[in-house]
């Protein structure tokens, strides 16, 4: 069995037959005789405009490349299928860390860059994500933080006085909460992808080797229900019960603003969470633990991973050029880069902590903290076969509209992901 490659691009690449292609084009072209275009293609996102900013930070800086950020509104899948279709890839783009990147490599799409600058500089708990077969294919641009934001204001409100670092004390944190009038949880259930992101942090506070485990899972060996699943699911009760009367009515949009505007105490997230939050309310006082799902302390861990990679296409018609700006990319240095547009003012983490935040937020201390401590660790669903998240949305969509217990939620995520392995 083999994994299949990130959703609705597999038949695209298994019809194509891209193993190996010559005399390929790009987006990449000469503006003028001076000016030569680099295109590097983003994702939709709420961070497309700073992407940009960072881009024009370095257009002013030089006068021989013309950076430019190409943001794709529709299904990303989808689109880098077309292009490798077609022969077509931009000279840099983004991709998923583990699987995504790594079949980019296997097939060999994207440019080795083991030997460029940043690979002695970024932190060796991340390199996984963006390589292949030992070596480095990718540049974790920023690193994702998955835990409890948490509203301080909203907490002292309510007396809460220690963060939780049990689910016994988060229990008594919602019960405080609720006494005060205050809904504990922001809800985001309408979109599948944020069950997708709980659940992969619940699932990896339960697992005591979470390697060994997702080795497993990609063989088929192993399941989702392990001798903790419970915990795993009174975690996802306490979330019902304290989410509002219309959780399932509310997507992510819907939930960030609730959170933002403190009608509720806490989000289960990632940074991005917040990225408009200081235009909804310039006041709020945001904190982070990480998701207390068990009833030891030392499980409370936060989830920290590679949010993106930026490959290189292995073909740009102007490679020089192309890892010029990536160099300028993965500066952790340049105060005035792109880090402090796609970091420092997104609140996102640099995969290395050269780069010194300028950001005052209670949060990103917190997630410094433990990143210092080594109390984190990686997103497990992300090492698993492309699609599972596919998969385990909608499952736990099921589960919280009371279609499904959970037994039978976890075994749809089982028959479902060994058909992901066929």
């Amino acid at each position: 069995m083999k994994k299949k490659i990130i959703g609705s691009f597999l038949a695209t690449l298994m019809l194509f037959n891209l193993t190996g292609c010559a005399d390929s084009s790009t987006n990449s072209e000469t503006v003028s005789d001076e000016k030569t275009n680099v295109k590097l293609v983003v994702w939709s996102s709420g961070a497309a405009e700073n992407f940009q900013k960072g881009a024009d930070a370095f257009n002013q800086k030089q006068d021989k490349i013309n950076f430019e950020v190409e943001m794709q509104t529709g299904d990303y899948s989808q689109y880098l299928g077309a292009k490798v279709a077609s022969d077509d890839l931009p000279d840099m783009f983004f991709l998923n860390p583990y699987s995504q990147v790594q079949q980019f490599a296997e097939n060999d799409r994207i440019l080795d860059l083991s030997d460029q600058n940043f690979n002695s500089k970024i932190y060796n708990s991340v390199k996984n994500a963006c390589s292949y077969d030992g070596k480095t294919y990718g540049y974790p641009m920023c690193l994702e933080m998955l835990g409890v934001y948490y509203n301080q204001d909203l907490f002292e409100k309510a007396g809460i006085t220690e963060i939780p670092k049990t689910f016994s004390q988060l229990e008594e944190a919602c019960a405080k909460l609720q006494a005060n009038n205050i809904t504990p949880f922001a809800s985001t259930y309408k979109d599948a992808w944020t069950l997708n992101h709980l659940f992969s942090c619940l699932e990896g506070n339960t697992i005591q080797n979470s390697s060994s485990w997702t080795e497993e899972m990609n063989k088929g060996d192993s399941s989702f229900k392990n001798d903790n699943s419970q915990q795993v699911f009174r975690f996802l009760d306490l979330m019902k019960n304290n989410s509002g009367t219309n959780y399932m009515d509310s997507d992510s949009t819907a939930g960030f603003n609730a959170f933002a505007s403190g009608e509720a105490a806490m989000i289960i997230s990632g940074e991005f969470a917040l990225l408009n939050a200081e235009t909804i309310n310039p006041n709020l006082n945001v904190g982070l633990f990480g998701i207390p799902s068990t009833d030891n302390p030392e499980d409370a861990k936060l989830d920290v991973d590679v949010g993106i990679c930026i490959a290189v296409n292995k073909n740009s018609k102007h490679l020089e050029e192309t890892l010029e700006v990536l160099d300028y990319i993965s500066d952790n240095n340049d105060p005035e880069g792109w880090i402090h547009y796609t970091a420092d003012s997104m609140g996102a983490a640099p995969p290395a902590m050269e780069y010194e935040m300028k950001m005052n937020a209670q949060y990103y201390t917190d997630y410094t903290n433990y990143m210092n401590s080594n109390n984190t660790k990686p997103w497990i669903y992300l090492q698993l076969a492309s699609g599972t998240p596919d998969i385990i949305g909608p499952a736990i969509q099921g589960y919280f509209t009371g279609s499904t217990n959970m037994e039978d939620t976890l075994k749809i995520m089982d028959e479902q992901y060994l058909s992901l392995l066929e």
